[in-house]
């Protein structure tokens, strides 16, 4: 995103008392991961940090051109900007480490989690690899019964270790969208057993201020239309629109939700309003 935008959007919410819910990779470009900590965290509810490995070696083979030491020194300088902001009371942002759930690193999940309660992160939220093309195939964990099996040991693990590696003051890190799964020998996510936690409820408007309605990848989400830009529509006339609600009136028909590994159970939507 150019930076330009990056203010700009700062800006904005600074003005109209609304907070950001970021993702980010972590590397803080030009300015830093302490000044954007302190132009970003004073208007967030949450920011989340993505990485995919507890180790250089994993984590930079999965983000290309991310340099791993560096990753985690800017989680520090950030972290302990909001620790500051906490001191002082008025706001209370988190901050998040958002991980992708594959085979090349599943294994190492256990110790980015113990590496981020160590770190004083609040929430440790995962997501499934998305089998954009067929060389993703080998990565996904839900491909069959023995890729399901190994990632529930791995999941049952990250909640003994909650409960055994605690953050400052006693508190547990809070695991997000982390659940064992069955295996229906199916692709698909049944509808009727699962719920998207975005339509309706949450906005996702790209940096050019497209209003991109989800978090699916651009080519799978791109499929479902064009809903308009908050940079020539105000952006409550793109949600309260016709063209949304009908999107949010029949979601779960459309066959990027048939595939979608964001949709959770519905017994397991807490913390949903985080993102």
């Amino acid at each position: 995103m150019p930076l330009k935008y990056n203010f700009q959007i700062v800006e904005q919410y600074l003005h109209i008392n609304i907070k950001i819910n970021l993702t980010t990779n972590g590397t803080f470009p030009i300015l830093g991961a302490k000044e954007w900590g302190k132009l970003i965290l004073p208007v967030a509810s949450d920011v989340k940090i993505s990485i995919n490995g507890a180790s250089k070696k994993i984590n930079e083979s999965i983000m290309e051109g991310i340099d791993f030491e560096k990753q985690i020194e800017n989680l520090q300088k950030f972290i302990q900007i909001r620790d500051n902001i906490l001191k002082e009371g008025k706001i209370n942002p988190t901050v998040t480490l958002q991980v992708t759930f594959m085979e090349s690193n599943i294994d190492e999940m256990p110790d980015l989690l113990k590496l981020a309660i160590d770190m004083k992160v609040d929430r440790f939220k995962g997501h499934h690899v998305w089998i954009v093309h067929p060389q993703l195939e080998k990565e996904s964990l839900r491909r069959n019964k023995s890729t399901i099996k190994r990632l529930n040991k791995i999941v049952e693990k990250l909640y003994i270790t909650v409960e055994k590696e605690r953050l400052k003051k006693g508190n547990k890190i809070e695991l997000d969208n982390i659940y064992q799964i069955s295996y229906n020998g199916k692709k698909e996510i049944i509808p009727d057993n699962h719920v998207c936690p975005f339509l309706g409820s949450e906005a996702w408007i790209a940096w050019d201020g497209t209003f991109n309605v989800c978090c699916a990848p651009d080519n799978l989400r791109k499929t479902f239309g064009y809903f308009g830009n908050v940079k020539d529509t105000n952006f409550l006339e793109l949600w309260n629109s016709e063209n949304y609600k009908q999107l949010v009136q029949n979601w779960g028909i459309y066959d990027v939700c048939k595939m979608c590994n964001m949709r959770r159970p519905l017994n397991k939507i807490e913390g949903c309003n985080h993102g």
